[in-house]
């Protein structure tokens, strides 16, 4: 499917139950995050069809030039794609780019529903994606976990509305407002978590950017050091 080996199924239930869209839905997130550090400046996107309570396809957007999350969910469930559930973290998009509109692979593959967490907030899409849909007949449900799919691609929806970049400050201060100890002994003033979340954070991100006086006394690598 991918460079990237494809995760177990790990959801099972019939699509329409509330829990069972959620837990789909989740999967689909999952998915979305191993184009973590690869997507910009698209989004991270992920996708799961589901047919007969079972996963059939799985997709993930691994960045510009690449299929679409939906394309690949779609080519791996193959004929099952027919009457499915498609599960997806982002609105299918209906303009030609790198790639062709996804909206007319879903429309190909007679995908009888779509569950999606959130409209694209990318002007050339808006809603039109799921417009197309529905006019086609096919069964359009949005809302779904809308905040945790915004997370997914808030510096997309920043950039592509207003032009600026989205910006997340990164810094660890005592309850004082101190940041290391006056006499440079110590490393570390946060815990184990919080440097893993340093280090997903610019894998989320183009740029790292540092001030002068910390490039200056600490000589920063501002890379990102996790596992894959």
């Amino acid at each position: 499917m991918t460079d990237i080996e494809s995760p177990a199924r790990t959801w099972s239930g019939q699509p329409g139950s509330p829990q069972a869209d959620e837990g789909f839905l989740r999967e689909a997130l999952g998915l979305a995050e191993r184009g973590l550090g690869r997507c910009p400046p698209n989004p991270m996107v992920g996708a799961v069809i589901v047919q007969g309570g079972r996963v059939v396809g799985r997709g993930w957007h691994l960045g510009p030039g690449t299929p679409h999350a939906e394309t690949v969910a779609i080519a791996e469930a193959g004929d099952l794609a027919a009457g499915s559930t498609l599960y997806v973290t982002l609105e299918p998009c209906t303009h030609t780019g790198r790639t062709p509109p996804c909206v007319a692979a879903v429309l190909r593959a007679r995908v009888g529903r779509v569950v999606s967490g959130m409209m694209d907030p990318n002007p050339a899409v808006d809603g039109g994606g799921f417009d197309a849909l529905r006019a086609a007949g096919v069964r359009v449900e949005v809302g779904l976990m809308v905040r945790a799919c915004a997370d997914l691609v808030a510096g997309f929806a920043k950039h592509v509305r207003t032009g600026l970049p989205y910006v997340t400050l990164k810094t660890a201060a005592t309850l004082d407002g101190k940041t290391a100890a006056r006499d440079g002994s110590s490393r570390w003033i946060s815990g184990d978590e919080a440097r893993r979340e340093v280090h997903r954070l610019p894998a989320r991100g183009c740029p790292a950017v540092a001030g002068a006086g910390t490039s200056a006394a600490d000589d920063p690598s501002l890379t990102v050091r996790r596992e894959g």
